[in-house]
């Protein structure tokens, strides 16, 4: 199942970038709660909670927006004079942007998409690897973002989202800059009388 998963989630990236303009792209900071590595309630077990973000938009027909993003969480380690560790983890989105409100500097969006996150538990006793492990887990995305306009080719962008998976929910908010590198103009709602 999970297999399946991963390659349906990379098929609609495919389908869906060759289908839209590729417009902006960039980095940020992602900051989480965790989760804990197979659901066990050890201190150890814990993920990192801050992450570095990759992030592009690719409009597909306004006020649609694809946004796939790749986050890296710095992994947490756990030592004693014995033993060592680490949990590290990373996530896939593929999430898809509803335009709520637009101005010429603001932009505020609802987001839901498909999450995919890959976590590794290492484990060390007196320098020596005792084991390793690694799951990987589907998962569905809901939240909110907003774009600020700082210059014609630069925004900041901030979202925070919930990850219901199955084994490993958790709060996520990002924050980074925007390289706006298409011709995506802000979208402005249209007000009905």
């Amino acid at each position: 199942m999970k297999k399946f998963f991963v390659t349906f989630l990379l098929i609609v990236s495919l389908l869906t970038m060759a289908n839209g303009q590729f417009t902006n792209i960039g980095v940020g900071l992602a900051f989480s709660n965790g989760f804990r590595f197979h659901e066990q309630s050890l201190t150890e077990n814990k993920s990192g909670s801050v992450g570095i973000s990759i992030k592009s938009i690719y409009k597909i027909s306004e006020p649609f927006y694809i946004s796939p993003s790749f986050t890296f969480f710095l992994p947490r380690v756990t030592e004693n004079l014995v033993s060592k560790q680490t949990i590290s983890s990373m996530m896939f989105d593929l999430d898809g942007h509803y335009v709520l409100n637009a101005s010429e500097r603001f932009e505020f969006y609802g987001l839901a998409g498909l999450d995919i996150i890959f976590a590794n538990n290492k484990y060390s006793s007196q320098g020596l690897p005792v084991f390793k492990e690694s799951d990987n887990a589907p998962g569905i995305n809901l939240g909110a973002g907003t774009f600020i306009k700082i210059t014609e080719k630069f925004d900041i962008y901030g979202e925070i989202k919930y990850v219901f998976n199955n084994r490993y929910n958790q709060f996520i908010i990002n924050a980074g800059a925007i390289l706006n590198i298409g011709q995506k103009k802000k979208y402005k709602l249209e007000k009905t009388e």
